[in-house]
């Protein structure tokens, strides 16, 4: 088939799988109990059927290995994640980098041989033919006389370097010798299910790429009934879609359609975005056959759009664009028929160049002079459109500037807030900045209270020093720093209702229950951080919740209400002071 030979198919064997441990992964429960043979097992069951699922497993090997200093399942932990970030078209290559080096200078079966194939798969997937060929070499040596799963496992890789470079006759032999090596293994007990029938596979791709679409399909239905007979559905969606290629060019339209449309919702759902759009090319010319012309469009369309997720052009595919091109000429829309020329240069530029691919025909329709020519008289019609769109561009340049502007001068305002309130905070007589709204209001209060005069609130003077005293030891215990206090909860532990402290903190405070918790709180945290540079580390979130705050948002927004300034500012900021003073 003709991507699942390259990247995501043709290339490895369950037993060549890595991956590694997610930062912070943690073992589910569900699996604390299972032992390093079951999770392999759980790991061969689901891969390329649900990634995410064996990237788990291949996760859990890992941490396993890891907390029971088993070095094997390290490194199996390693090969297998790094394998499953390739086929989700994630960077596998910190992984593998760390699996060399853990296994250089180590001398077994498996390693440091493994270590060099998966390096070299990973270079594979990046069109990096040079560098993978080094790492196969490499491979080769170590394993030569050694481990002959290895060994042959190497040709097959070799294989697919030369069918990437079209050289497919020279590449048959090497697949068909892998193969007989996995099936005279088949009955014996070093037999590999997944390996044998990835190799059965190889034969049908390759006898495809050979344009040899008998032999493919007999190879497919040898495929198809092995995945039955060992219950292993690893590469059936594959041998579906490779029958599906053959009946196209055995011109079996209806066969083909039909079995192209079975494996759709799986690839879909691994993500395997290469396999997809080469299976919309081939819907889209199985339609173009059958003369429906719409649906053809539809199915070229999406397979442009996948290759330019995947940035994967298959040179089978090229002529898709030339269909596209037509299409829009024929119906007049200049635009879309500018974006495909456009496309079709893009996808030219990946095939010849990132995967070296030298093509006997690749201009035979639309060559380089002749797009050009159509590309400078599209551009030239499409220009009094186009004066419109460059007014708004500008329109809205100027109003992305003047939004920049006012960033950098709130930033700036925030640093100089941080500033004054680290000024303030140094000047041990003087209180942090508060949003008061009668300063002198407390102390006029507590006069009156000491000279017992009398008040024209609804509070005696004798609860007001009974609320003082109790607002005091809340204070002094650092009570606020508690979780969703409110002026309800705080009227229940006082004994009394939350009218009576509401009123109590408005006269001895100067302010609501609200402004008085926050104030209390971020004075208090603002003379923490001068004093504890280790809680300047902490995160936001973490400091919100340290001081009773249920997300950093609230934090935020209470710290600069009072300071005028953000706390993350001000963090900054005692860190630059303290890195100054160090230095």
């Amino acid at each position: 088939m003709y991507k699942i030979s390259l990247i995501f198919l043709f290339f490895f064997l369950p037993e060549f799988i890595l991956s590694q441990s997610i930062k912070g992964f943690h073992i589910p429960d569900s699996l604390k109990a299972k032992s390093f043979e079951q999770l392999a097992q759980s790991y061969d069951k689901v891969f390329r059927i649900d990634n995410n699922k064996a990237e788990l497993y291949a996760n859990t090997i890992l941490s396993k290995g890891k907390k029971e200093k088993n070095n094997d399942m390290i490194y199996e932990g390693y090969y297998k994640i790094a394998h499953v970030k390739g086929l989700k078209s994630e960077n596998g290559h910190p992984y593998a980098d760390t699996l060399l080096k853990i296994t250089q200078n180590i001398d077994n079966k498996e390693y440091p041989a493994k270590a060099h194939i998966i390096k070299g798969i990973l270079r594979y997937n990046e069109f990096k033919y040079s560098e993978a060929l080094d790492h196969y070499i490499q491979a080769q040596e170590l394993s030569k006389n050694k481990n002959q799963d290895q060994y042959y496992y190497i040709k097959k890789l070799v294989g697919i370097l030369k069918t990437a470079t079209e050289e497919n006759e020279e590449a048959l032999p090497l697949f068909l010798e892998y193969y007989n090596y996995e099936k005279q293994k088949i009955n014996t007990a070093d037999k590999d299910i997944k390996s044998y029938i990835g190799s059965i596979f190889s034969i049908a791709n390759s006898y495809s790429k050979n344009k040899k679409y008998e032999q493919s399909k007999l190879y497919n239905k040898i495929g198809i009934a092995e995945c039955k007979k060992y219950n292993d559905y690893t590469h059936y969606i594959y041998f579906i879609m490779s029958e599906g290629i053959a009946d196209y060019y055995l011109k079996n339209f209806s066969a083909a359609s039909l079995n192209l449309l079975k494996v759709e919702k799986a690839l879909l759902k691994n993500n395997d975005y290469s396999n997809l759009s080469i299976l919309y090319y081939y819907l889209g010319k199985t339609n173009f056959k059958a003369k429906k012309e719409k649906e053809a469009i539809q199915y070229f369309i999406k397979s442009d759009s996948l290759s330019f997720i995947s940035n994967d052009f298959e040179p089978i595919t090229r002529d898709g664009y030339e269909v596209l091109i037509d299409y829009y000429k024929k119906s007049g829309d200049k635009e879309n028929q500018l974006k495909y020329i456009d496309k079709l240069f893009y996808a030219d530029s990946i095939i010849n160049n990132s995967k070296q691919y030298l093509s006997k025909e690749i201009y035979r329709k639309y060559d380089t002079p002749i797009l050009l020519e159509k590309k400078e008289a599209l551009i030239k019609d499409l220009n009094n459109k186009n004066t419109l769109l460059y007014w708004l561009l500008g329109i809205g340049s100027l109003c992305i500037l003047l939004l920049i502007y006012l960033y950098k001068r709130r930033i700036r305002e925030y640093k100089k807030q941080a500033e004054l309130l680290l000024e303030k905070s140094k000047e041990k007589q003087e209180e942090l900045p508060t949003v008061l709204s009668t300063p002198n209001n407390n102390e006029i209060i507590k006069e009156r209270i000491l000279k017992g005069e009398k008040s024209k609130s609804i509070l005696s003077d004798k609860k007001l020093k009974d609320f003082k005293v109790r607002l005091e030891q809340f204070e002094n215990n650092k009570e606020f720093l508690r979780k969703n206090i409110t002026v309800d909860s705080l009227a229940k532990d006082f004994d009394t209702n939350r009218d009576y402290l509401s009123k109590s903190v408005n006269e001895l405070k100067g302010k609501n229950f609200p402004q008085y918790l926050n104030e209390l709180r971020i004075n208090y945290i603002v003379e923490e951080l001068n004093s504890n540079e280790k809680l300047r580390k902490h995160t936001i979130v973490s400091i919100a919740e340290d001081i009773g705050y249920n997300s950093s948002e609230s934090f935020a927004n209470a710290f600069k209400k009072i300071t005028g300034t953000l706390p993350s500012y001000y963090i900054k900021l005692l860190q630059e002071q303290a890195g100054n003073k160090n230095n």
